[in-house]
């Protein structure tokens, strides 16, 4: 298994087609998303990273939305 940072899926690494589908992904952290890739020519899975630069929602961002209604003052 590979490992690219910063790239997108565009090509397997191995192979260089275009054959890929994405098998699972998750994040790693509130600014990291790791992807797993499966080539269908060469059958190489690779991972990508993705992260962000954008400044992740407060907990009182996220939270506001959902509870103001349930607080009685």
């Amino acid at each position: 298994m590979t490992s690219i940072s910063h790239q997108h899926h565009a090509k397997c690494p191995r192979c260089g087609s275009e054959l890929v589908s994405l098998e699972w992904d998750e994040h790693v952290t509130s600014r990291q998303v790791q992807d797993l890739w499966h080539c269908w020519k060469c059958q190489n899975e690779f991972i990508t990273v993705e992260a962000s630069d954008e400044k992740p929602p407060s907990d009182a961002e996220v939270t506001k939305p959902f509870f103001t209604s349930l607080v009685m003052e």
